[in-house]
């Protein structure tokens, strides 16, 4: 047995080995080779690891036996054959494939017997949909049992552990096996909604289940409808607008699915995430449930605090099937062309040694992350660089697409540009990023640009891509190496396990074994996020919130508090306690928060929510915790004592006065909600808001504003234009207004009614469904409806014949899929957008032919 300080030592040797030979630039001194015998002694470690039960020896074979081969010279058959016996019995299928593409080796020369253990594991990890044999590694194995057969679930996994294959498969084995299901997935941000719908489409397609429904918007199916099953993919406020909907033919939800279930520590979000599951639960008691989350300590966490299931099922897998190298990049003290380098393994920081590049590790950290970025990709690998907000991502775009000389775009690309020359902004900065093959993507970008540029990114058509944090929130954009400096998650500094979701990202599965990521000037960060556990242990948000007692909801009814994502998240978390305190038989849902330590503070925070009295039904304050009840009492108020409640009845879009009685409302919120706008302000979003839901292109309305802005600034920017007007469409239209209109039409349903007028017969427009989808036409918002984006459902809806009259999404649906849309006058990427969900998967290119 070889003494296991030579076999650390050895290890090592081969981690500085393997990571040397990825680091930029001519190091400064020699760098030692292993030797014959240092590999097989390492291979005969890493073969007793693999056939251990712990994960902690599972990972370390994987790491030895991937790093040999990353460092492997000639024909090596014996390292081969030993990759492959190992790869197979770590569970690895997807290791093992990538091993016999990259190496075109076929096992011949494996010893009969491991090529029967090779063969067993095989068996053992697979799984059958009609005659087609499929492997899975040891945790989809496990995850994949477990959902056949448990009611609730919780998992955590690294990112890359293939979560989603699994929730595929089941899928299919769910909807083949019974009838009525009614299927709800949930998602943290819209920029998910396109990608998982793509996704759930494609397995749908592959296995003949074209006639499951799968819907985007929160539009109610009768129970006729999905008798052979429907799939809503939603956000957190979609699926509260979902529930909301009091019909009664709506289908029974019978499972949920909670993909990113950490999110439910993040802000006001997170509490919102967390009040559609309390209410979805409320109304479906025996719905199935899955949480999915990356690498948290505690998953069973989420049966607490939702009362689910006291035998669910939860697990923790630490074992991914790529692996990552965090890779720390620092100044040298007097030389500025030198970048000292440290490989972060199990908390110790091993030396790289120092490396002499070919530019100035100093000065606008964009163009150093350019740099670096341009230096450290080999072999058209590719390379995502975090940034910390929009403008940073479009900042550091810029200085890349520089520092490239003589880029030739691809057909695709040039489609591309196209598009958005014409549908978006001529002067858009993404345009010229795009003619030298990098790209920006931040969650405030229209969403078939975000998706385009996804596809792009994937199909290895641009190389570089900077990002912001919506990249933590599921988006599916793994690359060779990620670049970070100092990286926020919105104001503050990242958190472990963000850097971790963020980090897991690094490596491509089927592409490489092991992912980069380069952490630059680690000293000088906030926050060192990129130490310590690898399971992070998560409370959530409303948790955190009352940790103190409830000062942050005491200081806001005192009027004691900041701005911003301050009060929205104090605003949420009162309307919860409110409903918890009012509205529940005991007290016990707000006892659940008393500490020794927070007891007192938590009398004051009761105190004074019992001191608050609102006359509104439950419904009303169940379905609207984005907004404080007793702001939702003052529009009740207002609404039924009012003199004149025809000013603010919100009549068609298309009809005369339309606007000017959107204009009431708004200030209706302005009072009762105490929204601080200016004059000019509301002018701006009233204008904004009506012109969206009319229908008008996204390229009119930017073309307008970038005019407007620069009679009165002629030297600013149209990158800066543009960004901050999407920033207002997204924030305050088809987020806060949506949010407020909603609330709005459910007060003056109540008002009516009392009133002896039925809401009904009034014929109530749905203000906040055409804001956050951004029209009001019935046939655009159907299309919108089955996944398409705002531009191909514009265009579609202005073709004549295109779309049957009729009032019925799945007639929409046949209509879309029998379509021949190469003679249809609309932009390429709406027609790809149209073949994709055809199920041809085409490029770019092809959907002009």
């Amino acid at each position: 047995m070889i003494a296991m300080n030579n076999i650390e030592n050895l290890i090592q040797k081969l981690q500085i080995h393997s990571t040397q030979s990825q680091l930029p630039g001519s190091p400064t001194s020699s760098e030692k080779p292993l030797e014959v015998t240092e590999i097989n002694q390492l291979l005969g470690h890493a073969s007793i690891l693999s056939l251990s039960e712990e994960a902690e020896d599972k990972i370390l074979a994987y790491e030895i036996i991937t790093r040999l081969l990353e460092v492997r010279s000639g024909d090596d058959s014996k390292l081969l054959s030993s990759a492959e016996v190992i790869m197979s019995r770590l569970g690895n299928f997807p290791g093992r494939k990538l091993l016999r593409e990259r190496f075109n080796f076929s096992g011949e020369k494996i010893p009969s017997f491991l090529k029967l253990e090779c063969l067993s594991r095989e068996v053992e990890n697979s799984v059958f949909i009609d005659e087609e044999s499929i492997q899975l590694t040891d945790f989809q194995y496990n995850f994949y049992s477990s959902l056949q057969e448990e009611k609730a679930l919780s998992i955590s996994a690294p990112t890359s552990a293939g979560k989603s294959f699994v929730l595929g498969i089941n899928l299919i084995k769910k909807l083949r096996e019974k009838e009525n299901q009614c299927i709800v997935y949930i998602v943290p941000t819209r920029a998910l909604i396109t990608e998982v719908s793509s996704r759930i489409r494609d397995s749908l397609r592959q296995y003949k289940l074209d006639n499951v429904i799968i819907r985007t918007a929160p539009f109610s199916i009768s129970k006729e409808k999905s008798q052979n099953g429907v799939v809503y993919v939603l956000t957190q406020e979609r699926l509260m607008n979902y529930l909301s909907d009091t019909t009664d033919e709506m289908p029974i939800i019978t499972s949920l699915i909670v993909d990113e279930a950490h999110e439910i520590q993040n802000g006001k979000r997170g509490m919102l995430l967390q009040s559609a599951i309390d209410y979805l639960l409320k109304k479906y008691p025996r719905t199935e449930i899955l949480f999915a989350s990356p690498l948290i300590k505690n998953p069973g966490y989420f049966f607490n605090i939702f009362n689910v299931a006291d035998n669910g099922k939860f697990f923790t897998e630490t074992i991914s099937p790529v692996s990552q190298n965090i890779i720390l990049a620092s100044d040298v003290v007097g030389k500025t062309k030198e970048i000292n380098f440290q490989l972060l393994s199990e908390g110790k920081r091993i030396s790289l040694g120092n490396r002499t590049v070919d530019f100035k590790f100093r000065g606008s950290k964009s163009i150093q992350k350019a740099n670096l970025a341009s230096e450290i990709s080999k072999n058209d690998e590719s390379v995502i660089i975090f940034a910390n907000g929009p403008s940073d991502a479009e900042s550091v775009a810029k200085e890349i697409s520089e520092t490239i000389k003589d880029h030739v775009p691809s057909p695709d690309i040039k489609l591309f540009i196209d598009f958005l020359k014409k549908e978006i902004h001529p002067e858009y900065p993404l345009i010229g990023c795009l003619e030298s093959g990098v790209g920006f993507h931040y969650g405030k970008m229209p969403s078939i640009v975000r998706s385009g540029i996804e596809t792009l990114f994937k199909n290895d058509e641009i190389k570089y891509i900077c990002c912001t944090s919506t990249l933590l929130q599921g988006v599916n954009l793994p690359a060779k190496h990620i670049i970070i400096e100092n990286p926020k998650s919105g104001d503050s500094p990242m958190s472990r396990s963000d850097f971790l979701n963020l980090s897991g990202r690094a490596g491509r599965l089927l592409k490489e074994f092991h992912g980069n990521i380069w952490c630059i000037r680690p000293s000088t960060w906030d926050d060192n996020s990129y130490e310590g556990d690898k399971l992070q242990e998560i409370s959530s948000a409303i948790n955190t919130v009352m940790t103190d007692g409830g000062s942050l909801i005491q200081n806001l009814l005192s009027e004691n508090i900041g701005s911003g994502k301050t009060i929205d998240e104090a605003e949420m978390a009162f309307s919860k306690l409110y409903q918890d305190y009012h509205y529940s038989e005991n007290h016990s849902f707000i006892e659940v928060y008393r500490t020794d330590e927070n007891s007192e503070n938590l009398d004051r925070t009761i105190s004074a929510i019992a001191k608050i009295i609102v006359d509104l039904p439950l419904d009303i304050i169940e379905k609207n915790k984005g907004i404080r009840p007793d702001y939702l009492q003052r529009v009740y108020n207002f609404l039924s004592t009012t003199e004149h409640l025809e000013e603010y009845l919100l009549i068609s879009p298309y009809t005369a006065g339309a606007k000017r009685k959107m204009e009431n409302v708004i200030d209706i919120f302005i009072d009762c909600f105490e929204w601080d706008l200016s004059q000019n302000y509301k002018n701006l979003i009233s204008y904004l808001a009506y012109n969206w839901i009319w229908g008008k292109s996204l390229g009119e309305l930017l073309e307008k504003r970038v005019n407007f802005v620069r009679e009165r600034q002629p030297r600013k920017k149209a990158s800066t234009i543009i960004r901050d007007y999407l920033d207002i469409l997204e924030h305050d239209i088809r987020f806060k207004m949506v949010k407020y209109f909603s609330a709005y039409n459910d007060v003056l349903k109540l008002v009516l009614t009392q009133k002896g007028i039925d809401p009904e017969e009034t014929e109530l427009e749905s203000y906040h469904i055409y804001l956050e989808f951004g029209s009001c036409n019935k046939v655009a918002l159907n299309i919108m409806a089955m996944g398409l984006s705002r531009f191909t459902a514009l265009h579609l809806s202005n073709v004549p014949d295109a779309i049957p009259e009729t009032s019925d999404i799945d007639e929409y649906f046949n209509k879309i899929k029998e379509m021949d849309v190469r003679n249809l006058l609309m932009p390429s990427l709406c027609k790809q957008e149209i073949l994709k969900m055809q199920g041809k998967s085409v490029r770019l290119a092809a959907a002009i032919k």
